[in-house]
């Protein structure tokens, strides 16, 4: 149902129903723009804030505080004078927090609890007040360096790239072991951890299988590294925000939802968990050209550790790097900053998608070129010494009916593409179809392939030979 029709639903019993599909439908920036058109003259939201109905009220303030609309401040701190029915106040506040009204939440004061009846209602205004707040603090900003002694950091590469990450970390001076998709090393200097291109995540163990109980994590965790942290639970199937909050209150230092400096992290598994520290409380400028993306661009630490694995796979010691479905330009960037390429080069037959590639390499400072057109139009000069390329796959850019025409003329092409020692390392879901028009391709062998994951889906790697002349023929000959 559109914003519109949904708007000419809030007089009357459907309004409760109709403010909540609008607050869903606000969560995008399409849908508040689709809502503010629809209430352009507002005095249809000034009618629901000053309803009869509790019920109308608390969502026509979530409404309100979902909309962002500074210009709605005078209604709510209006509304917030004159709210009597608590269980609407938690979502008046949320949503002046939202709209960045902190003088009113500065006069605002947290009633007192008269009976237990109350009590409920009491505690959820005040954690709502506090969450409110917490928008105007002011989070110091601090540079972990060193820990105060040498303890497990695991490092966690993209699935199915930890010996990668591993021989990265061995280049920076941190040799570790590969446990699962981290690398666990042992040291203080966290800022040489930072530097892992491959690098997803940085976690600090604190314990493993504590019981899932707010008292036994806090006894677990003890102190905090931080004095500001967040708590965030992976696989949790219950009351998350009510668990945080007893949490929260057994924990030194202070949650707050917006401090990055420090997350503890709650991996939870039915009645047990893992605890962790996730530290990253510095700038990450490890990828210096990554200033627009695609929506099927690929993670800059996935590209870092894809192109890793592709480098290792050719002799070249300056290679010149094809990327036929360049994107972004991601994996070429990633390509460069690894070893010293005598060309980089991209082709996308998305004029938007080279538009980007162009300014992205413009802010890395990257020699790498780009040029809009159809693969299957262009021949490298030469002959490149690695074709390296997230090829189309998915929803975002196209199907498996569309791949099965394109990668049978892509394949066909490829010796086009590569010189006659050349090799092409090809990154796709549509594995069985690629490997199958690999193998009845004559020009091309495959030497390998390897499974990774990535966003759901289950992509493989694949390692191919451009077969030369002479193989060529005798593969002919068997085939006859």
């Amino acid at each position: 149902m559109t914003a519109a029709e949904l708007v000419k639903k809030l007089n009357g019993e459907t309004a409760v129903e109709a403010l909540s599909a609008l607050c869903a439908l606000a969560k995008t920036k399409q849908g508040r723009a689709e809502i503010e058109a629809a209430v352009s003259d507002r005095a249809i939201l000034s009618e629901l804030v000053n309803s009869e109905q509790p019920k109308v009220r608390k969502n026509a303030y979530r409404l309100l505080g979902a909309l962002e609309n500074e210009a709605d401040v005078p209604l709510l701190v209006s509304a917030l004078e004159s709210e009597t029915t608590l269980f609407a106040v938690p979502s008046l506040l949320l949503s002046l927090g939202r709209l960045n009204a902190k003088d009113a939440l500065l006069s605002y004061r947290v009633p007192v609890s008269e009976s237990e009846a109350t009590d409920k209602h009491i505690a959820e205004i005040t954690i709502a007040y506090e969450k409110a707040m917490q928008r105007f603090e002011t989070v110091p900003e601090s540079t972990l360096e060193r820990l105060e002694a040498p303890r497990e950091v695991l490092c966690f590469a993209p699935h199915g790239f930890a010996e990668e990450l591993k021989a990265e970390l061995k280049t920076l001076g941190l040799f570790g072991e590969v446990k699962g998709d981290a690398v666990r090393v042992v040291t203080d200097d966290m800022q040489r951890v930072y530097r892992a291109n491959c690098m997803t995540e940085a976690l600090l163990p604190i314990a493993y299988d504590v019981p899932m109980e707010p008292k036994a994590i806090a006894a677990a965790t003890k102190t905090c590294i931080g004095t500001y942290y967040r708590i965030e639970i992976r696989g949790y199937l219950k009351d998350r925000s009510g668990f945080i909050e007893k949490l929260k209150a057994l924990l030194d230092g202070r949650n707050n939802p917006s401090a990055y400096d420090c997350e503890l992290r709650i991996d939870s598994r039915n009645d047990r968990c893992d605890l962790y520290w996730k530290l990253w409380n510095v700038k990450d400028r490890r990828y210096p050209w990554r200033k627009g993306t695609l929506p099927a661009s690929m993670h800059p630490a996935l590209a870092y550790a894809l192109s890793r694995y592709a480098l290792s796979k050719i002799k070249t010691a300056r290679p010149y790097v094809l990327d036929p479905f360049c994107g972004s330009g991601s994996l070429l960037f990633a390509a460069e900053a690894q070893t010293d390429c005598r060309r980089l080069f991209g082709v996308d037959k998305s004029s938007s998608a080279i538009a980007i590639a162009r300014e992205n390499a413009k802010a890395g400072g990257s020699s790498a070129q780009f040029i809009c057109r159809d693969i299957l139009r262009f021949e490298a000069r030469n002959g490149a010494d690695l074709v390296l390329s997230n090829l189309p796959f998915g929803t975002r850019v196209g199907s498996h009916r569309e791949n099965e025409t394109l990668y049978a003329r892509f394949l066909k092409h490829l010796k086009y593409l590569l010189n006659d020692g050349g090799v092409a390392v090809l990154y796709t879901a549509d594995a069985k179809l690629l490997e199958r028009l690999i193998r009845e391709n004559a020009f091309l062998k495959l030497r390998e392939k390897r499974r990774t994951a990535a966003g759901g889906l289950s992509p493989w790697i694949f390692v191919i030979d451009k077969t030369p002349a002479d193989s060529y023929n005798d593969r002919n000959k068997e085939r006859e």
